[in-house]
């Protein structure tokens, strides 16, 4: 394979030809991009991004959510030697305009009107500026400043036809150690910083992660999750380049069900919250089926966790045992998997946040062994993974080949090696501060190697609580073990100096309000229906039996239930659905007090 991205971009366009690169929807059907027809865009993109006057080391900026075109521009806008700063369709305007800005982007590329509008909003604070690029030029009216995709593709075809050479020149003239893209981490706190990873990160990644989710005929990858976010960037595009699978994309991540079911995917990454979600509707189901089938289920689920407890301790069942494990997979798990279009998947993939690991027990039960990834943004994505077949659920696996992890005396992880960036854009006092003299790149994880070499994550070395008593209290940790309870969505506690902890709570909407419809409680809308003591003794039952499992420390002694989720319009959440902690605290600072003075 070449040594950058572009490079092995073209060679694949190459060596796969007539072979399907990309499917996705058109009109409500799956049409097909070959690897010839997709190499033929980026051209022409890169063409008319040339034409716009983008050369080596310019700055393209894309502001879309997940579509073909999103691929093309950012390998086109590499094609010309430039860089890519992808931004999240999700930003406010004021965020756009900061890291357009600080990137000093000469062209972005807008997915329709709405996306163009917050860009015109702020184009007054970003002198480097010169072009807009709408994908979707349905309500776009072009200017000297907007121009639409197929006027990009049409100036790529004359710019290419009075300079035959040059897209080839500014391809080889790349070298691995330039600058591929800059990455403005989404941060639960704080304005973003932009992680620079070269070409030479990303490809040393893709290669050494290919040892572990090895490449086979006929694959398959749903991009559903924001390609702004490293994860999906590097699971459906950048190791699609390197292996030559095909990428299918999600219509929207509400039609994420009907979309794996069509595109039954061989590989799959997910974040916790769409694991947790597709966890809560089978359960769901088993709790709707009738009495004699849900106790078949359930015990058949017993059976199954019985086998992961086995498997985890390197035995395996009785034969007996194992022969009636097979019947209920046979019977009743192959459905579940065929229901979520995981049929087909040989790989499962957890990452961007801890997830429970019961949750993970359950899902190994029923035949998708879900293998926990670790890594950040500033190392290309993945520091260690779990290998198919030798998962150790509760761990993020062992660093990949040629990953070097250390844990420093205060426990923070340490990491070293090709996938590490060089640090951060037109930053270099955070740098210096994230990167030792060494190259150690310093996680801000805490976390411990086991005696096989596998790495735990404990927490965010900022997110520890220390008590009033000087009592060390990882948060997650509890979080996710009051997630598992089918009542709750997300969860933040607190206690950092305080006597004891206390929690924020949100309820799952759609599990709540089946209950108050199963108990017949009468309610106007949710609001209300959370006020209602049933419901509140769901969540004390939850915290009681979270509780009972934890050191008198590390119980929730007092909490408040939202009648609503935490949002991403409310700066709450990541795009990646993480909870943004230091926000929440904030903008709840009067409530938690209150929780405190009760």
């Amino acid at each position: 394979m070449g040594s950058t991205v572009v490079s092995t971009f073209f060679e694949q366009t190459r060596k796969l030809s007539d072979a399907i690169a990309v499917r996705h929807k058109r009109d409500g059907e799956w049409v097909t991009i070959s690897w010839t027809q997709y190499g033929d865009l980026v051209r022409r993109a890169a063409g008319g991004f040339r034409s716009l006057g983008i050369d080596a080391g310019d700055r393209g900026a894309i502001l879309s959510t997940n579509r073909y075109e999103w691929h093309v521009a950012d390998i086109a806008i590499q094609s010309c030697g430039g860089i890519t700063v992808p931004i999240y369709p999700t930003n406010s305007p004021i965020q756009v305009a900061y890291i357009a800005g600080h990137a000093e982007v000469k062209v972005i590329v807008c997915e329709n009107a709405a996306q163009l509008a917050k860009v015109q909003e702020v184009r007054g604070d970003l002198p480097a500026l010169k072009k807009a690029v709408v994908m979707d030029p349905t309500g776009v009216t072009e200017d000297d400043f907007v121009m639409t995709w197929d006027a990009l593709l049409a100036a790529g075809d004359a710019f290419n036809a009075e300079h035959p050479g040059d897209i080839d020149e500014h391809v080889a003239a790349v070298k691995p150690e330039d600058l591929c893209t800059v990455v403005y981490t989404s941060g639960t706190t704080g304005p973003p910083k932009g992680a620079m990873l070269t070409h030479h990160n990303i490809v040393w990644t893709c290669e050494t992660l290919s040892k572990v989710l090895e490449g086979e005929p006929g694959d398959r990858r749903l991009s559903y999750l924001p390609l702004s976010h490293i994860a999906e960037r590097a699971t459906s595009h950048f190791q699609q380049i390197y292996l030559g699978f095909e990428t299918w994309f999600a219509t929207s991540i509400d039609t994420l069900r009907e979309d794996l079911v069509a595109c039954k995917p061989t590989v799959i990454f997910g974040v916790p919250r769409v694991w947790e979600k597709f966890y809560a509707g089978i359960r769901n189901m088993i709790e709707n089926l009738p009495d004699e089938q849900r106790e078949m289920a359930e015990q058949a689920i017993q059976l199954g966790l019985k086998r992961v407890e086995a498997e985890q301790a390197g035995t395996s069942l009785p034969p007996e045992l194992e022969e009636k494990y097979q019947e209920a997979d046979g019977k009743l798990f192959a459905l579940a998997r065929g229901a979520l279009g995981l049929d087909q998947a040989r790989a499962l993939v957890s990452g961007a946040a801890p997830i429970n690991p019961e949750v993970l027990r359950f899902f190994h039960a029923i035949g998708l062994p879900i293998a926990e990834v670790y890594g950040q943004t500033e190392d290309s994505g993945p520091t260690s993974i779990n290998r198919p077949g030798k998962v150790k659920i509760g761990t993020v696996g062992p660093p990949l080949d040629g990953v070097e992890v250390k844990i420093a005396e205060d426990g923070e992880v340490l990491v070293r090696g090709g996938n590490v960036g060089p640090g951060y854009y037109k930053d270099p006092i955070a740098t210096k501060e994230f990167i030792d003299g060494e190259g150690w790149m310093h996680s801000g994880d805490i976390g411990e190697l086991d005696e096989d070499g596998y790495l735990r994550i404990t927490d965010r070395k900022k997110d520890l609580i220390i008590t009033a008593a000087g009592k060390n209290v990882a948060p997650q940790v509890i979080e996710n073990m009051l997630k598992y309870s089918p009542w709750v969505s997300q969860v933040v506690v607190i206690g950092d100096r305080r006597p004891f902890l206390t929690a924020l709570i949100t309820l799952d909407q759609e599990k709540v309000t089946a209950f108050a419809e199963q108990k017949s409680i009468p309610f106007k809308d949710f609001s209300e229906l959370v006020a209602h003591p049933d419901v509140q003794q769901l969540v004390v039952n939850a915290v009681q039996e979270v509780n009972a499992n934890l050191a008198r420390v590390e119980q929730i002694k007092k909490w408040h239930v939202f009648d609503r989720e935490f949002a991403m319009e409310n700066e709450e959440i990541t795009p990646t659905l993480k909870v943004r902690r230091k926000a929440i605290i904030d903008k709840n600072a009067d409530l938690i007090e209150e929780l405190y003075q009760r």
